[in-house]
């Protein structure tokens, strides 16, 4: 099964061609190594050859002799049975030969034409193949006589070729490993763009869809993928934005017809009046909520300034302090207690959070009940002692138009949406906190950052 990471599947793709070049090299090197032991010495004499043609070279007489390379001159003095030349010219006449050996003697009186020859020796006769091969030096033929062992052949042979063994072994095991890295590096350099523009589309949200990805250093078979999602982020920042606009119109064009409507009925004297009233209030409060909700779901509308927020608290207190007095219920704020420090914040919007807390806290706390507003180090609390929330509602408070058991029943269903929309702006949390006992409800707003 392939991996699904795409450089897992570039790294086993790019092992197994060094692998299979590999394969192709040891069967190469196997097939080489299947030649007989007299093609190998028939191979080594017509080296030789060449190496005693390209070695002729004349003296201050006008004499020749022959100059080896010192690997190849060294067998000659070293091995005396195993390897003999002998150069002649078209009279027969010795040119040139390698030193006085037994080897050199039988080479001289083998036949004329003959393939092999021995060399007595006291572990027993030695073998070895001969080649006359025509040789030419300043436009005179001479004749090449040159005879090798067939163990001397087979022992070179063998010890050359653990030494390719070893060599090559150490050649192939660094060049796996420096290819190796190289191909992570390159890999790795070449998804680098892909990566970033992964994590710039997985912060791309409801919040700030003028987002776009960068199509900068990616391949080319990527930019087309990159260009369409950037396409569809157009689309949707459209549509997103023709949605709030026609909510926020729409809101805004209902406020004058309920408004006259209200003060149509203030003046018709119907004797439903305080019902008509009631509801009509309850749908500005509704138009009205609409409104903020346009609003805080754009992230446009925010300007982010440093500011307190025990300052923030203390002016939604103030605001609602009427209200809270209609309801009998006392608001204390508890200061934090650690030095005041300023958050980055739009003041507008975090007065419409503390007071829908606050309004929500006031709509559900019982006459003569207290409403704690408790200031933290990463933010702050508002709890009151209401009958609390079920269970069962917990998983809809931040649902948009979901209303709980009010004791007034006035609620729009919006107020916790407009919270979350607010808090999920700055980057901030909001939670329903458990409290200990069976009454009331406590959100928690975390900042991860100061407050005074």
């Amino acid at each position: 099964m392939l991996p699904r990471s795409l450089s897992a599947r570039l790294m086993l793709a790019t092992l197994l061609a060094l692998l299979a070049a590999a394969a192709a090299a040891v069967a190469v090197t196997a097939w080489v190594r299947m030649s007989t032991p007299e093609d190998a010495v028939r191979e080594e004499l017509l080296e030789e050859v060449d190496e005693v043609q390209a070695g002729l070279r004349p003296d201050a007489t006008g004499s020749l002799h022959v100059v080896l390379p010192p690997q190849a001159g060294n067998v000659y003095d070293a091995m005396p049975r195993d390897a003999a030349y002998w150069i002649t010219d078209a009279q027969g006449r010795t040119v040139a030969s390698s030193r006085p050996s037994p080897a050199l003697d039988a080479l001289k009186r083998v036949a004329a034409g003959a393939t092999r020859m021995t060399v007595p020796n006291p572990g027993g006769d030695i073998a070895l193949q001969v080649i006359h091969a025509r040789i030419d030096h300043a436009g005179t033929s001479y004749v090449a006589n040159i005879a090798r062992s067939d163990r001397l052949v087979i022992t070179l042979k063998n010890h050359a070729d653990k030494l390719y063994l070893r060599a090559g072994a150490a050649v192939v095991i660094l060049a796996l490993l420096t290819f190796a890295l190289v191909i992570t590096l390159t890999v790795n350099r070449m998804l680098r763009p892909l990566r970033q523009a992964s994590r710039m589309a997985a912060r791309v949200g409801p919040r700030n869809l003028d987002a776009r990805l960068r199509s900068d250093g990616l391949p080319s078979e990527v930019v087309p993928l990159i260009d369409a999602f950037n396409a569809a982020l157009e689309r949707l920042q459209q549509g997103f934005r023709v949605q709030q606009d026609f909510l926020a119109a729409a809101a805004h064009e209902l406020k004058t017809p309920l408004a006259l409507l209200q003060a149509g009925i203030e003046l018709s004297g119907a004797p439903n009046t305080p019902l008509l009233l009631r509801d009509t209030e309850q749908m500005a409060r509704q138009v009205h909520q609409l409104l903020h909700l346009a609003e805080v779901s754009e992230g446009h509308n925010y300007t982010f300034t440093p500011i307190h927020l025990r300052a923030v608290v203390s002016d939604t207190v103030d605001y609602l302090s009427r209200l809270s007095a209609q309801h009998a219920v006392h608001v204390a704020v508890l200061p934090a207690s650690v030095p005041s420090t300023a958050v980055e914040a739009d003041a507008s919007a975090v007065f419409v959070l503390v007071k829908n807390l606050l309004e929500n806290a006031l709509h559900h706390s019982p006459a003569g009940s207290t409403i704690t507003i408790a200031l933290q180090p990463d933010g702050f609390s508002v709890r009151d002692q209401g009958c609390g929330i079920a269970e069962a509602d917990r998983p809809h408070l931040f649902k948009r138009f979901w209303r709980g058991t009010a004791r007034d029943g006035r609620g729009a269903g919006l107020g916790l949406s407009i919270c979350l929309e607010i808090c999920l702006s700055h980057g901030w949390a909001i939670r329903l906190e458990p409290v200990s006992g069976s009454s009331g409800a406590c959100f928690v707003v975390e900042t991860n950052g100061g407050v005074e």
